[in-house]
């Protein structure tokens, strides 16, 4: 795992430290070192590991110095953490600006990160049961799972993760939501995650006012992030861009783009990220197997291959459905029960609804020859392969080689 990655995750999973059910679901939690009684949750074992290594960035000697700088990161972590006490009361209580505390709340953020990371992450070769990966950065390690979603229902279930945050932060939230929802095909996990890195980057490089979220549909779709900042926004920048950039990586994959604006440096003014969606009219592939662990392994060899997959093991339903929906691609089974594939080929042939939709036959016999003579598009040999059927997808212009 990169650095960069880690301290962006660890920003996120600080974020919530006193929400346990996102701590044990958190990316990182699996790579932390689990000590002591094993009936102790994991969350409640990282939740403590944070806190002692707060502690640890306590300067030596017993007199607390307020306005000293080498005192200034620990009280911050040390009352934002450990008390619980919000941005406004921990600038007051250090004779600073609310701005100066959210470019020394930032400052001590990575000077803990990199803390855990020097401690507990840097030298592990392995997390308990297995290869440390990036589970962002890794083509092979986060499978992408694209489903139908409405951007407006996702962006809703995000607030109410961050909302303690906001309310802790006293920041009045904005929902500019379009009329008719917003519907992208993505991966849920995957959006969830850079909305999550984009709002806690603008979090810190706000002014004083609160944030604006608007969704539009228009020529493209996109979600936009409005607020304002004051005439030092570029050196909170500086302390934040690795969370931009966290985003901007990640929104390749959806696929979208970050969009930035901003007032001219060392003035004040409207500022405003959006993530701006690639338009995409997702192509159906129909799945006709009575065994579900076909279906699951399709599901798998296409999850990257932006097609939304719909399974049925009933063979009956197969005409009809297809009718409905009219998929680009039929993958048919032959060996099932009642009606085999060759009668579904058949039907589906003879209807004039979806004779033009292309049908790969798969079946444990070599039976390509038959397969095309009754007008199959392709044969695949059960145990089908990966590679062979995104070939065959390229051969019939359903995704890029």
């Amino acid at each position: 795992m990169e650095q960069q990655t880690f301290s962006n995750l660890f920003k996120d999973l600080i974020s919530r430290l006193y929400d346990l059910v996102a701590i044990e679901t958190h990316p990182l939690a699996a790579f932390f070192p689990m000590a002591g009684d094993a009936s102790t949750r994991r969350a409640e074992v990282i939740q403590r590991l944070i806190l002692d290594e707060i502690e640890q960035l306590r300067p030596e000697g017993k007199e607390i110095l307020v306005q000293s700088p080498e005192w200034r990161s620990y009280l911050i972590l040390q009352k934002r953490y450990i008390e619980g006490r919000n941005p406004h009361e921990i600038a007051t209580f250090l004779y600073i600006g609310d701005r100066q505390f959210r470019r020394d709340h930032s400052r001590a953020l990575q000077a803990l990160s990199m803390r855990v990371w020097q401690r507990y992450f840097q030298p592990v070769a392995q997390p308990p049961g297995g290869e440390i990966v990036d589970l962002f950065e890794d083509q092979g390690a986060f499978e992408l799972h694209a489903e139908q979603l409405d951007l407006n229902e996702v962006i809703r279930g995000v607030i109410k993760l961050i909302e303690r945050r906001l309310e802790i932060e006293n920041v009045e939230l904005i929902l500019a939501l379009s009329l008719s929802p917003p519907q992208i095909f993505t991966d849920r996990i995957l959006l969830r995650q850079i909305l999550l890195s984009l709002l806690n980057y603008v979090l810190h490089l706000r002014g004083q006012s609160g944030l604006t979220l608007r969704t539009e549909i228009g020529r493209t779709m996109s979600m936009s992030i409005l607020f304002d900042v004051d005439d030092q926004w570029v050196s909170i920048q500086n302390d934040e861009k690795d969370s931009l950039e966290f985003a901007r990586r990640l929104s390749q994959r959806l696929p979208a783009r970050v969009d930035e604006m901003y007032p001219p440096q060392d003035k004040s003014g409207p500022a405003e990220i959006r993530l701006v969606f690639a338009v995409i009219q997702p192509r159906t592939v129909l799945i006709v197997d009575d065994q579900e662990a076909a279906q699951r392994m399709f599901q798998r060899y296409l999850s990257r291959a932006n097609l939304e997959v719909i399974g049925i093991t009933d063979p009956s339903q197969g005409l009809a459905l297809a009718q409905k929906i009219q998929p680009a691609l039929i993958i048919l089974d032959v060996m099932m029960p009642h009606i085999d594939g060759w009668e579904v080929l058949q039907t589906l042939q003879l209807d004039p609804r979806t004779k033009h939709i292309p049908i790969i036959i798969c079946s444990a016999w070599g039976e390509s020859e038959l397969a095309r003579s009754l007008g199959a598009a392709a044969f695949l040999k059960k145990p089908v392969i990966q590679k062979d059927l995104l070939d065959v997808l390229v051969r019939l212009n359903l995704v890029q080689e």
